[in-house]
């Protein structure tokens, strides 16, 4: 049973198993400007903030695009699938004048963003994506406050509206008793990883993470723990203007985080591999075992290799190495992986799975 508590993006899972998010609308973007010039002069803006937006939000590389972005925006406009426009309430003041709004709603085709970041070598990032809780903790003026669902805060709102816009499924504790009595402010501030993992546990992310704030005279100042499984922990340290600059960079380095681990790249080496799944017991199984490995980024292609009694085995072209494959197959519960036998005639020659029975559609 999933029992979700929603306020913004904060999300909370009670479950028995943790499932990857599929991030929705990758290829849209939903821009809003002041209409001052000329319908078709909007239209043209809006365009090249969309694929700038679609193009980070794809890729997680936010670096790499920004080197490639004035040649993606020569090309938007012939990527755009469909568009539409709408006029907003509101009026916009600009130099002592008011202007009407519009939002720009475009959708890209999906093969045209993809080809161009293949094409520069940049990463692929499929709608599966791991799920973050992220636990913020600030201090300012010597007082330290910790966010959650219960307790919202201006930073918490910034992380959640950058990371929808980059795609990232990021959550927010309740910060309720349990929450306090099992990791305590000074456990969050000291990024001591016990505690948090514990109290994390409760959420059954994918990832727990915790950002540590600090506001010295006016300057930010933050410290980023990203707590894998059964990995050591990955800490970064950025420093912003403001706390809106905070929350970008943040956000920016967990995608290019994820990415790395999860994303495909063309031009940086393939593979072909054999992957066997065992207890396939019908064609319906069978048949969602080979949708879910031809949606996962990694894999370019898949093909049925062969069926004998309840084994089958796929032949798989990978865009990149057999770790980021099992990274991704490991978000989700379809599929598990075995140990082979050291008498299994196939240890060595396939990448072992079972099928788990398990369908989170």
């Amino acid at each position: 049973m999933k029992i979700r508590f929603l306020m913004v993006i904060f999300l909370v899972l009670l479950a028995q198993t943790s499932f990857a998010v599929t991030v929705p609308n990758l290829y849209r973007a939903e821009i809003i400007l002041p209409l001052v010039d000329s319908e078709k002069k909007l239209i043209n803006k809006a365009f090249k903030q969309a694929v700038e937006e679609v193009l980070i939000k794809v890729s997680g590389n936010l670096d790499g695009v920004m080197t490639v972005l004035p040649q993606g925006q020569k090309s938007a406009a012939s990527w755009v699938a469909q568009h539409s426009i709408t006029d907003e309430n509101d009026l916009i003041e600009l130099d002592g004048e008011f202007f009407p709004v519009k939002k720009v709603v475009v959708d890209f085709y999906a093969q045209s963003i993809n080809d161009f970041l293949f094409s520069n070598q940049l990463a692929v990032w499929g709608a599966n994506r791991p799920s973050l809780l992220l636990w913020i903790v600030e201090q300012g003026d010597f007082v330290r406050q910790v966010s959650g669902a219960l307790a919202p805060s201006d930073l918490l709102n910034l992380v959640a509206a950058d990371a929808a816009l980059k795609g990232l499924p990021i959550y927010a504790p309740l910060q309720d008793d349990l929450d306090k009595q099992a990791v305590t402010v000074s456990d969050l501030w000291g990024m001591f990883e016990g505690p948090v993992i514990t109290a994390s546990r409760r959420y059954q992310t994918d990832v727990a993470g915790v950002l540590k704030v600090n506001n010295i005279l006016g300057e930010y100042e933050a410290n980023l723990m990203v707590l894998m499984p059964d990995e050591e922990p990955i800490k970064l340290f950025v420093q912003g203007l403001d706390k809106e600059d905070i929350a970008e960079q943040v956000n920016a380095a967990l995608a290019k985080l994820f990415s790395a681990r999860y994303a495909a790249v063309r031009g940086q080496g393939s593979a072909n591999i054999t992957l066997r799944v065992d207890e396939v017991k019908d064609f319906q199984t069978l048949d969602q075992i080979q949708t879910y490995l031809a949606n996962i980024a990694v894999v370019r292609d898949v093909y049925l290799n062969s069926i004998k009694a309840d084994q089958v085995r796929f032949s798989l072209v990978l865009d990149g190495d057999v770790s980021k494959l099992a990274n991704a197959i490991a978000l989700d519960s379809i599929i598990e992986q075995v140990t082979l036998d050291a008498l299994d005639p196939d240890l060595n020659l396939v990448q072992a799975y079972r099928y788990s029975g398990v369908n989170n559609e």
